[in-house]
């Protein structure tokens, strides 16, 4: 193999390599109380829970910012719920939401 073959070989390798990386990865869930809610931006910001702790304890508990493909009228900022989403390209698109009435 000629050396311009090498490097070019080189190349696809690498670029296969970052569209691998960047893939959608299977679903993932998320349970948490909605803390903003942007419905012009279709964003939604969640904080989790701590193990064994109630949603707005003063503890620190996991936040994740994720994209709406839809935004529910009856979703508002202060509910519970549980989201299904993928992450692609570092964005989590959330693809259900279940509200938790309490």
């Amino acid at each position: 193999m000629r050396l311009t073959d090498r490097v070019a070989c080189a190349a696809v390798i690498a670029v296969l390599g970052s569209f691998a990386g960047s893939a959608a990865q299977a679903d993932q869930t998320f349970t948490g109380v909605v803390t903003i809610l942007d419905r012009t931006t279709s964003e939604v910001v969640i904080k989790q829970a701590p193990a064994g702790e109630t949603v707005g304890a003063n503890t620190p508990g996991a936040v994740e910012k994720f994209k709406l493909r839809t935004v529910p009228e009856s979703l508002h900022a202060g509910e519970r719920v549980t989201v299904t989403y993928t992450e692609s390209n570092g964005v989590k698109t959330i693809s259900n939401v279940t509200e938790k009435k309490d």
